[in-house]
């Protein structure tokens, strides 16, 4: 419940390796970027990113940085 409250925040995919299963994103008006993770990708239905796709995310600070812990298609973001 608590990561659902948190705000769906607009981004663009900076990379992602669908190899490795992970990525990164950049999210306007945040200057560090967003670690994208395979998991993360499946449990939103999404199979693979494009570098510059449009997306929403929620993210969180994790020990490492910042971190989604959601994803969404941005055309059909709820909002």
């Amino acid at each position: 419940e608590a990561l659902q409250a948190l705000p769906y925040q607009p981004a663009r995919v900076k990379w992602y390796d669908q190899v490795k299963g992970i990525g990164f994103a950049n999210v306007f008006g945040l200057a560090d970027d967003v670690f994208l993770h395979v998991e993360v990708l499946r449990a939103a239905g999404i199979a693979s990113l494009e570098t510059g796709e449009a997306v929403a995310l929620r993210t969180v600070q994790g020990e490492r940085g910042w971190m989604a812990v959601e994803v969404a298609d941005w055309a059909r973001c709820p909002s």
